[in-house]
């Protein structure tokens, strides 16, 4: 029984993240944007609220010393304090080394993060959804809240690893990188169940929302840079 939930729990989180299938092939107008892919995120999070109390009583009864350094060691890969301090030391070497490409890359990426950190930021009073580890309860919510304990969703590290991990693939269309970057992700959403900080339908809604915030963030700016150089093209 522990087995079965753990794929299906994986599998939903591999099954709503973009950041899943970065390469994709070309299609045609008229079969992109299917119904079918219409339904697969509202269907992958209501999948996963369907297992948020089995799924909680399952990584509390697999807490050991082992996981729980293990769950500190992948911590954090979802704080503030470690990933925009990495982003800045990237841009500085990008600039040092001349590599224009990765310096834009990582504007555009630092930028999809603070637009899904603030989105995150913004929801989680409104929701007001309480955490699990207060009442157990994953039915309770108290909308207009300050308080933490009714801020589970979305998860602020799922949000920043995700918005991260999303602009990179889709800048480097890369399936090693992607992958890469979907373990983090899967990795940072497992800590946050396991540590009972957030349900798996949280961490599942918040890879689904910060994905499509990112991706449109650094769409928006892939294009206003194109337009940019095509007007400085044009102008000389």
């Amino acid at each position: 029984m522990r087995s079965s939930v753990v794929v299906v729990a994986i599998g939903q989180l591999l099954l709503i993240s973009p950041t899943a299938a970065a390469q994709k092939d070309s299609v045609s107008p008229a079969r992109e944007g299917t119904p079918a892919r219409v339904w697969i995120l509202p269907v992958g999070i209501a999948a996963s609220a369907a297992l948020d109390p089995e799924m909680r009583e399952w990584a509390l009864r697999t807490h050991t010393r082992s996981l729980d350094r293990f769950a500190k060691s992948v911590n954090p890969f979802g704080t503030a304090r470690r990933l925009v301090p990495a982003m800045a030391l990237t841009y500085v070497t990008a600039l040092l080394t001349g590599r224009e490409s990765l310096a834009n890359g990582t504007l555009n990426t630092a930028a999809a993060y603070i637009v899904s950190d603030l989105v995150e930021s913004a929801l989680k009073p409104v929701i007001g959804r309480e955490r699990p580890h207060v009442e157990g309860n994953s039915h309770r919510f108290q909308p207009f809240t300050a308080s933490g304990d009714w801020h589970s969703l979305p998860s602020a590290h799922v949000a920043h690893i995700t918005s991260i991990a999303q602009a990179i693939s889709m800048q480097t269309q890369s399936a090693p990188i992607t992958a890469l970057c979907s373990g983090l992700v899967a990795l940072v959403a497992w800590d946050r169940v396991y540590e009972d900080q957030h349900w798996t339908s949280d961490v599942t809604a918040t890879i689904a929302l910060s994905s499509v915030v990112s991706g449109a963030t650094v769409r928006w700016l892939e294009s206003h840079w194109s337009r940019s150089h095509d007007a400085e093209q044009s102008a000389r």
